[in-house]
């Protein structure tokens, strides 16, 4: 990574400039908790990507791997849209 930074900054007085800057701040984390009737409460961390030349944002769920998150959010993969009654039988 480092090579790479020393590249660019050799080669884009710019990217020197804006690099000193140290003008960088960490974007907040979202979270969201869903709850589904078959694998309960659901929390996924949110990212939004700003597409300008729609006007549009594309938001993405995840959730960390390996938590119950995840693994709900796989069987709810594996489970597609197959019909769900309430006491979480299809």
């Amino acid at each position: 990574m480092t090579g790479l930074i020393d590249e660019l900054r050799d080669g884009s007085p710019e990217f020197a400039r804006l690099w000193e800057r140290h003008d960088v701040q960490a974007a907040p984390m979202l979270t969201k908790t869903f709850r589904h009737p078959v694998v309960g409460e659901v929390t996924v961390d949110c990212d939004s990507l700003k597409l300008t030349d729609r006007d549009q944002h594309l938001v993405l769920y995840t959730a960390p791997s390996g938590s119950r998150s995840a693994e709900a959010l796989a069987l709810l993969n594996v489970l597609g849209t197959e019909s769900v009654n309430a006491s979480g039988t299809l």
